[in-house]
């Protein structure tokens, strides 16, 4: 079904549901209890499956024949059925009380019933009024136990009764104890005015027991409600606090990061600039190595074949470079001096290495570098590592 006139409370998949006749009992479905209606209500619940339902009563009664199908949809039910009258039952809807399998009253609820009765005006044949009073004198008598001859006195009249006098004549199974202040259905009311006010109550119930069901609380009273609201209101407090706290301490985090993120790009700006000083610097180098080594060449010093190794040895050390080159003359004297060193001499230079050579014979290392090229080459090596 899309949607239901008279299913209060239920959901899908559970075994228990509520219904409510709260209105009139009458062929309009909108503004009364279309018998129609609610029989088809309590077939959809038979076909979900469910266990149990609740059918809650507070009404002036209405018309039989819509009071009829009400009544079998209860009593016929394939699951367990409690009327359970919440205000007034009066009327067709006290007949309807009694087909429940089990039957509460609160304890403030009024019972009330009496046979057919003909709308002003209208015509209808003794015979079928007999009958239908016969109809509702079965309705009843099966569940009360009392004698024939003591409903037909009810029914002859206005009956009226409150909870426990309906409950001892065997019209209810139980009395149900109402929460906090109940009104105050006096019998001798008037039965629209009782009705209005049984409804009001119900009303404000109905929103207690949402309020009770939203805080998880059962059969709250008044006080433990307001305590409980009273948590919620300190808790959501702390809440904003605690939110205030939080956004002020993530300003900060932000703030912070802003701090880090500058000096991050401090430091790289300074490693940038370290970098480009440092390929300045081996530019620079490399520019003296190469004016030193050609000067030498040019001079005569050294011979072109060798350049990329006096380019090595003076851009890893220029000044030593400079000072082993200031003391190395031209090819031809460097050869004259070497043939005239002894044996001795030649002996004891066998240990020497470039730096030495170049401090205490740049002529003789010069002609090693042409007569001998791989131990020249061997020397530089060893001291250029």
């Amino acid at each position: 079904m899309e949607s239901f006139n008279y299913i209060t409370n239920y959901m899908s998949g559970r075994k228990t549901a509520k219904l409510s006749i709260r209105r009139p009992i009458n062929k309009d479905g909108v503004a009364g209890i279309n018998g129609d209606d609610f029989a088809r209500e309590m077939e959809f619940l038979a076909a979900e499956g469910v266990e149990e339902v609740i059918i809650d009563i507070n009404s002036v009664g209405g018309s039989i024949k819509e009071g009829f199908s009400i009544f079998t949809a209860i009593k016929d039910a394939p699951f367990k059925t409690v009327t359970r009258v919440v205000g007034i039952a009066a009327s067709m809807a006290g007949i309807i009380s009694q087909a429940g399998d089990h039957r509460i009253i609160l304890d403030y609820g009024i019972f009330h019933a009496h046979g057919p009765q003909v709308p002003k005006g209208a015509k209808v044949e003794a015979a079928l009024l007999d009958k239908m009073l016969g109809s509702l004198k079965t309705m009843i008598a099966t569940r009360s136990a009392l004698p024939e001859a003591k409903i037909s006195e009810m029914l002859g009249k206005e009956t009226v009764l409150t909870a426990l006098e309906a409950t001892e004549l065997g019209f209810f199974d139980e009395i149900e104890r109402s929460k906090g202040i109940t009104p105050e259905l006096i019998v001798s009311n008037d039965l629209d005015a009782l009705f209005e006010m049984a409804n009001e109550y119900i009303n404000n119930n109905d929103k207690m027991d949402k309020l009770n069901k939203f805080l998880e609380l059962e059969n709250a009273t008044e006080d433990e409600l307001l305590t409980k609201v009273t948590e919620l209101k300190e808790g959501s407090l702390k809440v904003e606090e605690l939110t205030n706290e939080l956004e002020a301490n993530t300003s900060k985090i932000e703030e912070l990061n802003n701090e880090v993120g500058a000096k991050v790009l401090e430091l790289q700006a300074s490693n940038d600039k370290v970098t480009e000083l440092e390929n300045e610097v081996k530019t620079l180098k490399a520019v003296s190595a190469e004016e030193l080594v050609n000067s030498a060449i040019k001079e005569g010093k050294i011979k072109e074949e060798s350049k990329d190794l006096w380019l090595t040895q003076a851009t890893n050390d220029i000044e030593a470079t400079k000072s082993l080159l200031s003391g190395v003359s031209n090819s031809s004297s460097a050869a004259d001096i070497t043939n005239e060193i002894v044996g001795d001499e030649v002996e004891n230079r066998n240990e020497w290495d470039f730096q030495k050579w170049g401090q205490e014979d740049p002529q003789g290392l010069e002609e090693m570098k042409n007569s001998n090229p791989a131990k020249f080459e061997t020397l530089i090596n060893e001291y250029v590592k």
